[in-house]
């Protein structure tokens, strides 16, 4: 049995149109990649509009988000049903204001009310906020567990992260609420501030 070596002088060399074509392979495939990346970026950044002229609110929310309107609670919520276990949700309620009210008096209310219905509820932070449509409030961010309330759903409780954002409008605070699962909340942090921006008001 023999065994031959080829050394590099020994191996035909490409002609032009092979060259070209290794370059133009190389070529399409980054574009290819460009394009997947581009496309990609548009669709996690779509939005579509939310207007409600009556009380004289607009914005934008995530594409693939689910919206709720109108309900006792809030004026809108978008939620994003990708997210599992916990979804994401951005949330926007009116509350009713008495003359002198100041933003960190509605966050004292939403703290004591959220420390007796949520598990585990803590207040972690408060500090001062703008929106980029020049509103000034007051920002809070907060923690609790997310717990089944279905006995035959047996899962192990979820920690949640949340920000709620309260600015003042003649008789009525604005309460901007942004919910996450602990573990995404910076991930998803994003879509609440892109939120924010085209909030209007």
């Amino acid at each position: 049995m023999t065994m031959t070596i080829l050394y590099d002088s020994d191996r035909p060399e490409l002609t032009f149109r092979q060259r070209w074509a290794s370059y133009l392979t190389l070529l399409v495939a980054v574009g290819g990649l460009l394009l997947g990346v581009i496309y990609r970026n548009n669709t996690v950044g779509a939005t579509y509009p939310f207007i409600n002229r009556q009380l004289g609110i607009s914005a934008r929310y995530p594409a693939n988000w689910l919206l709720e309107e109108g309900g006792d609670q809030f004026v809108l919520r978008a939620r994003d049903p990708a997210a599992l276990p916990f979804k994401t949700t951005i949330q926007m309620s009116l509350l009713a204001t008495g003359q002198g009210a100041r933003p960190s008096d509605v966050l004292n209310l939403l703290d004591l009310d959220r420390a007796r219905r949520l598990a585990a509820y803590r207040s972690l932070s408060r500090d001062t906020a703008v929106l980029p449509g020049g509103q000034r409030g007051v920002q809070m961010e907060y923690a609790y567990a997310s717990v089944e309330t279905n006995p035959f759903l047996q899962t192990e409780p979820i920690t949640v992260r949340a920000t709620d954002i309260v600015v003042l409008r003649q008789n009525q605070a604005v309460v901007i609420t942004f919910i996450a699962e602990s573990a995404r909340y910076e991930e998803y942090r994003t879509y609440f501030e892109a939120f924010l921006r085209t909030l209007a008001f």
